[in-house]
């Protein structure tokens, strides 16, 4: 198999660069509308909302960013309270407070679900404006301009086909890593694609596993795959009752001084003890060394007026990880009508105020 059939089955999004930088993710299966080509998908990775807090009603574009902490809906009166703080179920050791606050505590993934995005299957670049070029979102480099409703996004042809009753494989994948947690939901293609819908449905995880598939691009085995033990969470959740899975991969520790003060999160200890298998390969904010780079970034041989360049060995700086890491999972195909339907990815973060989210094509079947 080819590099780049590798990197189309295994690979990873990158994000683009600035002073401060956010995580940029996607749904490698089923095939995302977000990115039809893969990981070869030119902005594949750029389709989020910006400006999200627990207690808005929907994330906030006019919200200054990048932001870390704090309400950023103060017009709004939601409840605004975490509602996951056990400490198994949480993804950043966060340092400092705002407003009274830790400051990822009022960030998606401690109330999960409870905020909607700006649209269900995200928008082109994060935010309606420019604003949110300081988080790396950049809706032209999708070929769509800035704001762009994902879910108007052309439907995949040849979609997957999966069976009502049986259980299909999905997964996803991030390099700039802001932990949290995801969730894949289902509505019918007849249907307006709106949160509603898909909150309608949320799909079940087939058990208590994931897979993490990683690669190292210029090593020619390609196919590693490690099953570890998943930390689902259904308490707290939106809709009530409905089973999120935790991000498995921590981040590692930030540097002052290094990326604007933010470092990259490469450095030692990572976040959350990594699960058996994601060595310093697999955990941290995100990978370099690799030698390869995606079509949506400028790549890592950057250069900055004030800020010191990544080292150029693991270990070093804000080069830690050299490995694009996919989690795969498997889950359960509801008993619905035969017919067209749409999956969406929703990834909550927990370490920025951002939802991530991909929507897919699959028909469904009664057999085969």
């Amino acid at each position: 198999m080819s590099v780049r059939s590798l990197i189309a089955c295994f690979g990873v999004t990158t994000l683009l660069m600035a002073s401060e930088i956010y995580g940029h993710g996607l749904m490698l299966e089923p095939v995302s509308r977000n990115a039809p080509e893969g990981l070869l998908s030119p902005g594949g990775s750029m389709w989020f909302s910006q400006g999200c807090s627990v207690g808005c009603g929907v994330c906030n574009y006019t919200a200054p960013t990048p932001v870390t902490a704090g309400d950023l809906c103060p017009n709004f009166h939601g409840p605004k309270k975490a509602t996951i703080n056990d400490p198994k179920y949480t993804t950043w050791n966060a340092q400092g407070v705002a407003n009274g606050k830790a400051w990822t505590e009022l960030h998606p993934w401690r109330a999960a679900g409870s905020v909607a995005g700006y649209d269900a299957c995200g928008i082109a670049g994060g935010d309606k404006t420019n604003a949110s070029f300081p988080a790396g979102g950049f809706g032209p480099a999708t070929g769509y301009p800035q704001g762009f409703p994902g879910s108007m996004l052309p439907p995949i042809k040849n979609a997957s086909v999966w069976v009502a009753g049986s259980q299909s494989q999905v997964s996803w994948v991030s390099v700039a890593n802001h932990g949290g947690g995801y969730i894949y939901n289902l509505c019918p293609a007849s249907e307006p694609l709106t949160e509603e819908c898909f909150q309608n449905t949320p799909l079940e995880f087939v058990d208590g596993t994931s897979t993490l598939r990683y690669t190292f691009v210029n090593d020619t085995a390609n196919n590693r795959e490690r099953e570890i033990n998943a930390t689902r969470v259904s308490t707290g959740t939106f809709p009530t009752g409905s089973t999120w899975s935790k991000n498995p991969i921590p981040c590692g520790s930030f540097l002052a001084g290094s990326e604007g003060g933010s470092g990259m999160g490469n450095s030692y200890p990572p976040q959350f003890t990594p699960p058996p298998g994601c060595d310093e390969n697999c955990w941290g904010y995100q990978p370099c060394n690799v030698g390869w780079t995606h079509p949506s970034w400028e790549g890592w041989n950057r250069t900055h007026p004030t800020l010191p360049p990544c080292a150029s060995k693991d270990g070093q700086g804000c080069c830690h990880t050299s490995a694009y890491v996919a989690i795969v999972d498997k889950v359960k195909v509801p008993n619905v009508p035969a017919g067209d339907y749409v999956v969406r990815w929703r990834w909550d973060a927990e370490q920025s105020p951002q939802i991530w989210s991909g929507c897919g094509d699959v028909k469904i079947v009664t057999s085969i």
